[in-house]
């Protein structure tokens, strides 16, 4: 059985920016977790739908991703992956997901984003689809500065467990060793 980790960008982002191609050397040298890391290319980053890319990840993963699927979220890709997940049939189950920047409210709100935040998600879909989850949050992120009330949620709608990480802000950096050890904490070798 392959196992793979699927990363999704942040908005804006793209598989080329941020932590995404450090993090998936790092992730592919032995003993390598994973058998394949992909970070997909999400259309239109600078202006992102939860249609099209929930139907991405549907186009790239199928209806049934494999159980042994991880994903990576990176702030909207966050989002993206829970409206995905909750799109499984009943009783389909993916490994887990480590959710970094993750959000459901931000500071500042604008036309592009706001879809994003009224539009429920079925948490309740979303928690029989995913195994474990942890969300990596910063006590310095500027489109989320309450992060007390996002660790809160976090917890209330998953049961996520929630890692602070001190003046991490939104986790842009090229390299990002605090997501390296979360996913190997908990998905590696």
């Amino acid at each position: 059985m392959s196992r793979s980790l699927v990363i999704v960008h942040r908005w804006d982002g793209r598989p080329n920016t941020d932590f995404y191609p450090w993090l998936s050397e790092r992730l592919l040298q032995p003993p390598a977790p994973f058998d394949t890391v992909h970070t997909l290319d999400m259309p239109q980053p600078s202006a992102p739908t939860i249609d099209g890319w929930v139907s991405t990840l549907t186009r790239t993963l199928g209806p049934v991703p494999d159980a042994s699927t991880v994903f990576l979220g990176h702030s909207v890709g966050c989002q993206a992956i829970l409206r995905y997940l909750a799109t499984l049939s009943e009783g389909h189950r993916v490994e887990g997901a480590v959710l970094v920047a993750g959000w459901f409210d931000v500071a500042r709100r604008w036309d592009a984003l706001q879809p994003w935040l009224d539009t429920p998600i079925d948490f309740t879909r979303v928690r029989a689809a995913l195994g474990r989850c942890v969300v990596l949050l910063s006590d310095g992120d500027p489109f989320t500065p309450d992060w007390r009330r996002n660790r809160q949620l976090w917890e209330e709608h998953l049961g996520a467990e929630v890692r602070v990480i001190p003046g991490a802000r939104h986790f842009n950096n090229p390299r990002e060793p605090a997501v390296l050890e979360a996913v190997l904490s908990c998905f590696g070798p």
